[in-house]
């Protein structure tokens, strides 16, 4: 038998009926009808649990149940119920009766159909189709809503988030913001509130306590300008200088400097919502700028001055920076160098240059170059060079300090060279070297003249002593007690207990006795005075040898040996002045060729003065619990080859820089009783040995240095110490 086209219409949309009925016949039949149709039966159970607990694979598209009538039916429309909570499947109801007065339970199950029993196939088919159409439309419409559901709770979210964002930076930004609608209501954020001293809580307040005035501070805004005003126009405005001026005393007192931003409100159309205005307060930022200013310009005052004064210096500045580029060669440098700055690599600096060491024949290595040692963080002291060049021909001595330049981090990042022109200093040392050459019978004058005078008070002292001895009133009364004892042998006890002469012997006694302890301290004065005469001659004549002693060759010696026998020749007068004594030859060549007995009476020179240093500084400035005195002797080598430099350092009285130049000369002290050979027969030898001798202090009360350069004996064509006389 052919299909009809509804039958055939039907049976193209295949669907898994899940099927409940009480009778197992109605069962039976309604499966088959169904199948019948073209749908698969995926279980058919009674009512009860067993119609809802299917396995996972068996889901349904739709539920058929058998309605009976009576009070069975209540079991059936749970069952329903129960799948229609768990599988969300339409529902069909298959009635025995088309009696319309079903139980208000199966109306309440929201059915999306019903059929009768027997079913017909027709009849089934349609209301099977027609509710799983029912079912899809509520699903898409279900989706839909629940689609539009979740566009309305996310556009609330957010909403929400923009609102609380909003919110967040209106009230916690530093900005003051004035927010305005069409209407003129203004709203304000606790920032603006904030401005002047009392808070502004209303903004209609404000013309009350504030007047608005362009970046002059003479200006009034007019109405319509005010930034508020053009953004309510539609207009933007950006970083407008805008004065408010306290008008009221509980606003302050002090001008409010702002930049206000105003900015349109509007919404999607284009239409006003209202203006915006941000108000940044730059009343700090304009006294910090007047501070950067003022301080700018000190600055550059103070580069002013210090560049007039580097460029008036009569000392030479060189500054180079850590890639070895000059950066400041002032006037000075320039005069006495005679070239100035150059971009030449820094190993041609000591040939454009023309740098020498003192002896002014040796070029001094590029890496030895003072500001190119500052670079490496080295510190330079008082260093003797000199400079020739075709610019400077005759050439010109310099002594030159030099120190590294650091960052906050201790970073070397430059280096300085400060020198001065010592060239007259050196003509005035030739000078006096030639002097001492010249000037022989001169000291040999004097030092007969001294000792001629310490005879003279020697000869005084002895002559003292003799009539002391010759004709001394108190060895008369002793002799005179003698034999006034002798007289009376026989009866010695009772001429002292009972004579009246007697009794007077022990009063005589007492009073010669007496008078004898202060002959004795006289006579003690006077030979100490002779004795202290003497030793004074012994020291002229040592010297007096030291300058004619010119025969005593050179030879190899212990230099730390040689310095302790210094000392040791003065260890009594360091002890009597409690002297604290230091000596360091650790950076010194433990031997040496040199004239021994010369070198030592140099430095025996050298610490007497030192100690008389600190006796003046005793005389002169009182005692001090806090000073001590001390010496130190300092031995090292030399920047040049085969020299070897002595410091001797004291803590005493210091040196007059106006006294540098002539401190050496024969004959120069500054004491009572000096000879000035001591200092001179150091100079002699250290000038005599190649080298030099040069003093160094701050001034009176801030100690002195003698440092000694001499130029060592090393063997065959090497120089050694000569005789004075040359």
């Amino acid at each position: 038998m052919q299909e009809t086209s509804t039958e055939s219409e039907l049976r193209a949309l295949p669907a898994r009926i899940l099927i409940v009925d009480a009778d197992p016949d109605a069962l039976r039949t309604l499966s088959d009808s169904v199948t019948g149709l073209g749908h698969a039966v995926c279980h058919a159970a009674e009512p009860g649990p067993a119609a809802v607990e299917l396995p996972a694979d068996a889901r349904p598209d739709l539920a058929l149940i058998g309605l009976p009538g009576g009070e069975a039916a209540a079991s059936a429309i749970e069952t329903a119920e129960r799948i229609v909570e768990r599988f969300g499947v339409p529902l069909v109801y298959a009635t025995e009766t088309a009696d319309t007065a079903l139980p208000d339970e199966a109306r309440h199950s929201s059915p999306h159909g019903y059929v009768l029993k027997p079913a017909d196939p027709r009849q089934l088919g349609l209301t099977i189709r027609g509710a799983l159409n029912a079912a899809s439309r509520e699903r898409a419409e279900r989706g839909r809503h629940e689609a539009e559901v979740a566009r309305l709770e996310a556009s609330l979210a957010l909403a929400e988030r923009d609102r609380a964002i909003f919110s967040c930076l209106f009230d916690r930004i530093s900005d003051a913001v004035v927010l305005g609608d069409p209407q003129g209501r203004l709203t304000i954020n606790p920032a603006a509130k904030r401005l002047g001293e009392r808070p502004a809580e209303d903004p209609n307040d404000w013309t009350d306590y504030f007047g608005t005035y362009h970046e002059d501070g003479r200006t009034p805004f007019a109405m319509e300008d005010l930034p508020l005003l053009r953004a309510l126009r539609g207009e933007t405005t950006e970083d407008v200088p805008v004065v408010l001026r306290p008008l009221h005393p509980d606003a302050g007192s002090e001008d409010i400097w702002l930049r206000a931003s105003g900015y349109p409100l509007l919404d999607a159309e284009g239409r006003s919502l209202g203006g915006a205005v941000l108000l940044r307060n730059v009343t700090a930022l304009r006294e910090q700028s007047a501070k950067a200013e003022k301080a700018e310009a000190e600055l550059h005052e103070r580069v002013q001055v210090l560049d007039a004064i580097i460029r008036s210096m009569a000392d030479g500045v060189v500054v180079a920076d850590a890639q070895a580029h000059f950066t400041l060669f002032n006037p000075s440098a320039e005069r006495m160098v005679g070239i100035g700055m150059t971009d030449r690599p820094v190993d041609e600096w000591s040939d454009l240059y023309g740098v020498y060491y003192a002896d002014a024949s040796t070029l001094v290595p590029p890496e030895q170059l003072p500001v190119v040692r500052a670079l490496r963080g080295e510190e330079v002291d008082r260093e003797q060079l000199f400079i020739r060049n075709p610019q400077n021909p005759h050439g010109t001595h310099i002594s030159v300090n030099a120190s590294p330049v650091r960052d906050e981090a201790g970073q070397v990042v430059g280096g300085v060279a400060v020198f001065r022109d010592v060239s007259e200093r050196r003509r005035q040392e030739e000078a006096l070297t030639r002097a001492f050459a010249l000037g022989r019978l001169e000291v040999i004058d004097t030092v007969l003249h001294n000792i001629g005078n310490a005879i003279n008070s020697v000869a005084t002292g002895v002559d003292t002593l003799h009539g002391w001895f010759d004709d001394s009133e108190l060895m008369k009364r002793f002799g005179k007690l003698a034999d006034l004892v002798a007289a009376h042998d026989r009866d010695w006890t009772s001429w002292l207990e009972h004579d009246p002469q007697g009794r007077q012997v022990r009063p005589f006694l007492l009073a010669l006795l007496r008078d004898l302890l202060g002959e004795h301290e006289k006579l003690v004065g006077t030979v100490g005075r002779v004795r202290d005469r003497v030793r004074h001659i012994v020291d002229i004549i040592r010297t007096q040898a030291a300058f004619a002693n010119g025969t005593v060759e050179p030879k190899l010696v212990d230099l730390p040996a040689t310095i302790d026998g210094a000392v040791k020749l003065v260890q009594e007068s360091l002890g009597q002045r409690g002297v604290v004594m230091e000596v360091d030859c650790s950076r010194a060549p433990r031997e040496i060729v040199v004239q021994e007995s010369r070198l030592q009476q140099m430095l025996v020179n050298l610490l007497k003065n030192a100690m008389e240093a600190t006796d003046e500084r005793r005389a002169r400035l009182g005692d001090d619990p806090a000073w001590r005195p001390k010496i130190r002797v300092l031995a090292r080598r030399g920047e040049q080859e085969n020299t070897l430099v002595i410091d001797v350092t004291d803590n005493g009285i210091g040196i007059e820089p106006t006294d540098f130049s002539t401190m050496f000369n024969a004959g120069y002290t500054t004491k009572k009783e000096g000879t000035g050979l001591g200092l001179h027969s150091a100079a002699n030898f250290a000038i005599g040995s190649g080298g030099a001798i040069q003093p160094f202090s701050d001034g009176i009360g801030h100690g002195a240095t003698l440092r000694v350069t001499l130029r060592l004996a090393g063997g065959p064509g090497q120089p050694s110490p000569v005789d004075d006389d040359r």
